[in-house]
């Protein structure tokens, strides 16, 4: 082909300007992309979205250009000074909003994106011939899939294949994975519309809390506890605890659990049968992205501890075909919009430092919308004590999501008991704990114990975790001791449901109700206080239990029946 010289200084710009479309839109037609290649700087960096996996793996080769990959854009609510007044209003007893919860209708119409903000981000979606598969009814979220090189262009990254090494020194373990090598950016049209982008690491995931007895026992080991042994060393006001007369059981109260892959219903069955369990309500599995055919334990333990508490309670399982962060957003999100169940648990986390900031305020924003609806949410604290990331250099950290404000983080204890009746309870030296790095200190958050400081600190409350004092768990037919917070979330927030059926009401996040009663003279009557253990995870010092409130455990663990009279009492009548 011949060249021909331009004539002109304009016609040469015009040329390369041509050569540089048809270069750019070979790869596929793209408005703002096209800007972006002539080094634009009107873009937006996502700043904190590249995990810290990237900078300790070791590069591979970039990605496959056709490699198919599935993301969640978050998106920011409106009003959200006037939504946090709102919030502050539903926990206060004086004012007139105490308790008194919007439906989904109203959070979406007051704080929910706008249509318009949604259209917005679509349309840049479809530009870079990204597909979406799903706009939740608050419009939160935009579920959506590309492949390697619509995501690129659309994100101005580059998604390579990394090599993760994980495991120990004697028996590693090598993962392949795909990421974005730095900080997605976006068109300055949509800077105040998207917060994140979940899903360009396909490695990084939730982590079940679930901890196993590991060598000898600091202490004499015990039978693992029964339904029946935890109610009666919690005073539970249902029917498994023989010194109560309450048979708060499940009725006038829907449950949800939230968890990543499925669970044996055999199991589960065997179970609530051998530990004498009459289950009479139902449990309704609502599958997140796709179904799976895996059982996992922590969904099966989760869903038997629980159910084993409130037989007659329906129980709402938000099952995600596996652990990735899209999927956990998805399932957190689905929970609240369906806006069925009145208490949640999840006993699945991560490290903040390992989760991100962006995807923690994208979740966060959902748990305000669950709040908002009266819902209450309980959380694994985390069985690597202040220890919560695994990495070489020890940092204490805490855990997500139970560093939520609005999430109640419920820690471990190791609890000794005998015939039912307590012997001793001590803080576990797993038992997650300790300072959030992003959010501010809620202002329920005072009380005996509570250091200054300006940051939210956990745990909040707590119940027996060690797995050498553990749960009776049945797993593919077998009986089995297993611990960890995994387990205290699940049976705390089970409690919390026995007081809204003695209610009749919803009562929104349990948080600050919690540090009501620590500040109250009725404190050392609704909780056990853990006074001895520490939360160093035998990896080096920790947090000492001590007198009124510490981040090992809390306010410490509940005396049940003593929870439920005070609810009780300070709870106003429902009247609508």
């Amino acid at each position: 082909m011949k060249i021909t010289k331009p004539k002109t200084l304009a016609s040469f710009i015009v040329a390369i300007a041509l050569i540089s479309l048809s270069v750019w839109f070979s790869n596929g037609p793209n408005f703002f992309s096209f800007f972006s290649f002539f080094g634009s700087t009107a873009d937006v960096t996502l700043t904190g979205s590249t995990p810290d996996t990237v900078s300790e793996s070791t590069l591979v080769k970039h990605a496959d250009a056709e490699a198919n990959m599935e993301i969640v854009i978050g998106l920011a609510g409106r009003n959200t000074a006037d939504l946090d007044a709102l919030l502050e209003r539903q926990s206060d007893p004086q004012s007139s909003d105490y308790l008194n919860y919007l439906s989904v209708d109203e959070f979406v119409a007051r704080y929910s994106p706008t249509q318009s903000d949604v259209d917005s981000v679509v349309k840049y979606l479809a530009l870079n011939g990204i597909k979406v598969k799903l706009i939740p009814a608050n419009r939160l979220l935009i579920h959506a899939e590309g492949n390697v090189a619509q995501l690129e262009r659309a994100f101005h990254v580059q998604i390579n294949e990394y090599q993760y090494l994980a495991g120990t020194a004697s028996t590693p373990v090598s993962t392949t994975y795909l990421s974005n090598d730095r900080d997605p950016s976006v068109p300055a049209h949509l800077k105040n519309i998207v917060v994140s982008v979940i899903g360009l690491n396909t490695l990084d995931s939730f982590q079940s809390r679930i901890a196993r007895p590991m060598g000898p026992p600091a202490h004499p080991r015990q039978s693992a506890l029964t339904p029946k042994d935890v109610a009666e060393g919690y005073n539970l006001p249902n029917s498994n605890n023989k010194n109560s007369t309450r048979r708060l059981n499940g009725s006038g109260v829907t449950m949800a659990i939230v968890t990543a892959e499925g669970y044996d219903p055999k199991d589960v069955e065997s179970y609530w049968q051998r530990t004498n369990v009459n289950r009479t309500g139902k449990v309704i599995d609502v599958p997140i992205n796709g179904t799976t055919k895996a059982i996992n334990e922590e969904t099966t333990m989760d869903l038997e501890l629980m159910g084993a508490q409130l037989p007659a309670a329906d129980i709402h399982m938000y099952i995600a075909s596996d652990a990735r962060f899209v999927n956990f957003a998805l399932a957190f999100n689905q929970m609240v919009t369906d806006n069925k169940a009145d208490v949640m648990s999840v006993s699945w986390g991560l490290c903040e430092r390992g989760t991100g900031w962006l995807m923690i305020k994208t979740e966060n924003m959902i748990f305000k919308q669950a709040a908002s609806q009266g819902i209450a949410l309980f959380a694994s604290s985390g069985d690597d004590g202040v220890y919560d990331c695994k990495q070489k250099k020890l940092r204490w950290e805490v855990d997500f999501p139970s560093s939520s404000p609005y999430v109640t983080a419920v820690g471990g204890t190791t609890f000794v008991i005998d015939k039912g009746a307590r012997v001793s309870e001590s803080a576990w030296e797993g038992s997650g704990g300790g300072i959030s790095n992003h959010f501010d200190r809620p202002t329920w958050q005072s009380g005996r114990g509570i250091p200054d400081g300006d940051k939210r600190q956990s745990a909040d409350v707590s119940m027996a975790a060690d797995p050498y004092t553990g749960y009776l768990v049945t797993y593919k037919g077998g009986l089995m001791k297993i611990g960890g917070t995994s387990a205290s979330a699940p049976t705390m927030a089970a409690l919390w449901g026995m007081n809204v059926i003695a209610t009749g009401r919803r009562l929104g996040p349990a948080n600050p109700h919690f540090y009501r009663i620590g500040r109250s003279p009725d404190y050392n009557k609704v909780f056990f206080d853990v006074v001895k253990g520490q939360n160093g995870a035998g990896r080096g010092p920790g947090y000492k239990a001590k007198a009124g409130w510490d981040n090992a455990t809390g306010w410490g663990a509940p005396d049940g029946e003593e929870l439920v009279k005070y609810m009780t009492r300070t709870t106003p009548k429902k009247t609508k």
